[in-house]
């Protein structure tokens, strides 16, 4: 063997694999003052997955989005779409003219119906008001509905009124005083159905209602 190749010749050094380490969740060794059962261990392997999956922001670590909104070409970006401020300016005064229609065509909606409600309700004044010829007036005739009905419908909801001696009762109230307090009277129950346009599921005829 030559002194060329002894000197070429290298150290081989043994191949060294990675060990892989298996975390699990363990119990936290803090001794803390308080109650133990509320406290809850730390687990690894979440912190871990959430991590990968939602890495921080690099230029913006207190932001909202999981994964950034930042990115490195946002300003050609902006401009290619916006090339000027006069572009900018005209798409807000375009955004704001559709919310001005919008609120007018809703506005428009609202008073032609609040018109039909005063209409509605002149009429029912009409028909119900005894010196007009209703039911209440003195020869019985006209008018088909009871003034009650007109009081009802003008009139502003309001809890029903409790009883002398229920007010002086004391102490904790009985399921028929808080159902009697809650419940707005009116010409339609509380505990009818809500019209829907599906199948409804019919009317249950064994409900009482609370107290009895």
């Amino acid at each position: 063997m030559s002194l060329r190749s002894v000197s070429t010749l290298r150290p081989i050094l043994p191949r060294t694999t990675p060990t892989l380490t298996r975390t699990y969740a363990v119990k936290s060794s803090s001794s803390s003052s308080g109650n133990p059962a509320l406290h809850v261990p730390t687990d690894s392997r979440s912190d871990l997955l959430r991590q990968v999956l939602y890495p921080l922001d690099s230029y913006s670590p207190t932001s909202s989005s999981p994964t950034g909104t930042y990115h490195a070409d946002h300003l050609n970006r902006l401009q290619a779409v916006i090339p000027s401020e006069e572009v900018h300016e005209t798409i807000e005064r375009a955004w704001q003219l559709h919310q001005r229609h919008l609120r007018q065509s809703r506005q428009k909606m609202l008073d032609a119906k609040f018109k039909a409600m005063v209409e509605a309700c002149n009429e029912l004044e009409a028909i119900t008001n005894p010196s007009n010829g209703g039911v209440e007036s003195v020869e019985g005739k006209g008018g088909k509905y009871h003034r009650r009905i007109y009081e009802i419908a003008t009139s502003t909801t309001h809890q029903a009124e409790r009883t002398a001696e229920e007010r002086s009762q004391k102490g904790k109230k009985s399921v028929e005083q808080r159902w009697k307090e809650t419940r707005i009277p009116g010409l339609f129950p509380r505990e009818s159905w809500v019209p829907v346009e599906s199948k409804g599921k019919g009317w249950e005829y064994d409900w009482v209602r609370p107290g009895y």
